[in-house]
């Protein structure tokens, strides 16, 4: 039940931030080191919320992929220390 309160939560912002992002048809020019970039400010806002989402992807699933090779070792020594008593 709270997993599905916790997704419902993420769309409602992911809506919220659609709608604001669709009402600001502003240009915005971002200079980057080499290059300058003209989009509206609905296109930033897309944009940076997408590669907030893939960093947290990234960082989060990183995490989690250590924890279990960790669960999974010290199940390893568990289960070896239970053989020998």
């Amino acid at each position: 039940m709270v997993t599905l309160i916790k997704w419902l939560f993420a769309i409602l912002i992911f809506a919220l931030a659609l709608a604001v992002g669709a009402q600001n048809a502003q240009p915005i020019a971002v200079n980057y080191l080499i290059a300058q970039k003209t989009l509206s400010a609905g296109q930033w806002l897309g944009i940076a919320f997408a590669l907030g989402a893939v960093l947290a992807f990234l960082v989060l699933g990183t995490q989690c992929w250590v924890q279990r090779l960790k669960i999974r070792t010290l199940q390893r020594k568990l289960r070896a220390q239970t053989k020998d008593a």
